[in-house]
């Protein structure tokens, strides 16, 4: 796994014919807001966690499905897609790591909410709030070391999530976007990379407190219509099974998913991010569909919930027309 993180760590770092480097791709996106840094980094996001989720996104990437054989070559293309758009934030935040720092950097990046406790457990210099500087106090040895523990958890993510299939998520945001689940993976890296060089500070805690609220969503949908079906758990088993999440909040995920309850929930996290809102709904929606047709009380759950996330009566109008 380590040597095909290494290959698309090249590959989404150079000249790709078509797309170009990943610092012309950042100085386009600056140009593009005025040299407004946070602005840029915001729009990069959207419009790659859209590309991410669209159809044929591994084909930009010639040769990258070809070469892994015990992958789905969607995962592949992704991958690339995801350390290409690191790479960008990365450029964004005038960053001046060496190399190999940046490498390891951008592979951490790609645990998401793991990499806190990844991190843990390799090197003692580093907590669950995390400062990049620190990586400039680690020998190669060290970050080869991370590298590879990195590799493994994504290559267990992966091997999982490549037999499931959630469908679709429902289009939100500026028309029918055709995402996929791969498109909320690819937003919550991103996240961590701003968090990651333009914060220099990780905040693990606040991005796993937003996905367990997630699932406390997903289960009301589930229960909403008075029936826990065995597709409706299977569904939210194969979702936390994608989840990059500390041991502790993935268990305590599971036990809500196994003996489920009606729950308050806090919206705080997504409404103050429209995207994430966004993902949230397209999960809802898998949810609401994997025993059969929308039911009048999830439909009724789902109005309710995306009123209260402050989609307009337009956006709203487009979902359930």
């Amino acid at each position: 796994m380590l040597s095909i993180m290494d290959w698309a760590f090249e590959k989404a770092n150079s000249n790709i014919p078509g797309l170009g480097t990943s610092e012309e791709m950042a100085a386009n996106y600056l140009r593009k807001c005025n040299g407004n840094v946070q602005e840029a980094v915001d729009s990069l996001i959207r419009w790659q966690t859209t590309y991410a989720a669209s159809a044929g996104f591994a084909s930009s990437f010639g040769g990258f499905s070809t070469m892994i054989v015990t992958l789905p070559a969607n995962i592949a293309g992704v991958l690339a897609i995801q350390l290409r758009m690191i790479g960008a934030i990365s450029c964004l935040s005038g960053d001046n790591m060496l190399r190999e720092e940046k490498r390891t950097a951008s592979y951490i990046c790609l645990l998401g909410g793991e990499a806190g406790n990844v991190l843990a457990n390799v090197a003692s210099e580093f907590s669950v709030k995390m400062m990049t500087s620190a990586l400039h106090n680690l020998s190669e040895e060290v970050l080869l070391r991370i590298n590879r523990v990195v590799g493994f958890r994504l290559f267990s993510k992966f091997s999982s999530k490549g037999l499931i299939n959630l469908g679709k998520i429902i289009p939100v945001l500026g028309g029918v976007v055709g995402a996929s689940i791969d498109a909320f993976s690819t937003y919550t890296i991103a996240q961590t990379a701003k968090a990651m060089f333009l914060k220099d500070i990780l905040d693990i805690e606040k991005q796993e407190r937003a996905e367990v609220e997630k699932f406390k969503v997903l289960i009301n949908m589930a229960l909403v219509d008075g029936c826990y079906a065995d597709s409706e758990l299977n569904v939210l088993q194969a979702m936390a099974q994608t989840e990059s999440l500390s041991p502790k909040n993935k268990a305590v995920i599971e036990e809500m998913i196994a003996h489920p309850k009606r729950s308050a929930v806090d919206l705080k996290a997504f409404k103050k991010d429209k995207m994430l809102s966004a993902y949230l709904v397209g999960s809802l929606h898998n949810v609401a569909l994997s025993d059969g047709p929308y039911s009048p009380a999830e439909k009724i759950y789902m109005k309710s919930l995306i009123k209260e996330l402050g989609f307009s009566k337009e956006e709203l109008k487009e979902l359930f027309s």
